[in-house]
């Protein structure tokens, strides 16, 4: 029997909701255009939520005193006090001019594809986001032991609910264990399956390039009418450690599932990619 493991409840107390809220738009500060899916909070409360696609916001927050930054790719990052939102919430943010490394794969220098992480082809258990704020991030923990360029990466989905969640595909350096830089170059924007099993997501056009172990995750970047992510369960199964990570919501700590749950089992989570790895 496949076990449904649930700790919504868990997560969702942490504090209770702040007072003031604020609605407003997010736009590059050259074009004024709307710029979708901003990461919005408070890290030091682990509040936060993320723009919609055309950066409009709504963000709760306690106190006048706060900062509240913002964060996206290709753009600098931007603070704003709580009280300067109260004065004016339209944020500006202008674009991160940056020199990316091109990758080049020469075929004698690299193998065949490889797997990283769990493929995972039986049911077993089942695990949700554990949250259901906008940018909210459910990750795998996985091992690279050589140089390798990304092509694909795979989630595998034991159940699925409503039919139009949006997420973000997110690879984090993650060298010893410790959350580093996004290696993403540009957003990676992906809508859930409306059935169950394994969803691919083609990674070769986007040139990642990974050189340690990486945490492999799913943001949820838009809301389906209020209905949340609680449908939404992800394949993994039970062993002697764990690969699984989850974030509340923007800017929050990533952490391991069990430190979450101390009651949890360790689960390993069907997240992997594909990729081709440097032969010598």
């Amino acid at each position: 029997m496949v076990r449904i493991i649930t700790f919504l409840c868990c997560l969702l107390l942490v504090e209770s909701l702040p007072a003031q809220t604020f609605s407003g738009l997010v736009v590059d500060a050259e074009t004024g255009l709307g710029i979708p899916f901003v990461n919005i909070g408070i890290p030091e409360l682990g509040v936060g939520t993320v723009s919609n696609k055309n950066g409009e916001y709504r963000l709760t927050v306690k106190k006048e005193n706060h900062m509240i930054l913002f964060s996206s790719i290709g753009y600098k990052k931007k603070e704003v006090s709580a009280a300067g939102l109260t004065k004016n919430s339209l944020v500006r943010m202008y674009p991160k001019i940056e020199v990316l490394d091109e990758v080049v794969v020469e075929a004698s220098r690299y193998g065949e594809d490889i797997t990283l992480g769990y493929k995972l082809d039986n049911k077993g258990h089942s695990i949700g986001f554990g949250s259901r704020q906008l940018g909210t991030e459910i990750g795998a923990h996985i091992k690279v032991k050589k140089e390798a360029v990304l092509k694909s990466a795979h989630f595998t989905v034991n159940f699925t609910g409503a039919d139009s969640l949006l997420f973000r595909v997110n690879v984090y350096d993650f060298a010893k264990e410790e959350l580093g830089e996004k290696l993403t170059p540009r957003n990676i924007i992906i809508r859930a399956p409306q059935k169950k099993g394994t969803f691919d997501v083609d990674l070769e056009s986007y040139d990642i390039l990974v050189k340690d172990d990486v945490l492999l995750s799913l943001e949820w970047v838009q809301d389906d009418d209020g209905k949340g992510n609680e449908g939404l369960m992800f394949r993994s199964k039970k062993g002697s450690g764990t690969n699984l990570y989850t974030k509340r919501t923007s800017f929050a700590e990533f952490k391991k599932l069990s430190d979450e749950v101390s009651v949890a089992p360790k689960l390993k989570i069907g997240f992997y990619l594909i990729a081709i790895q440097k032969s010598n």
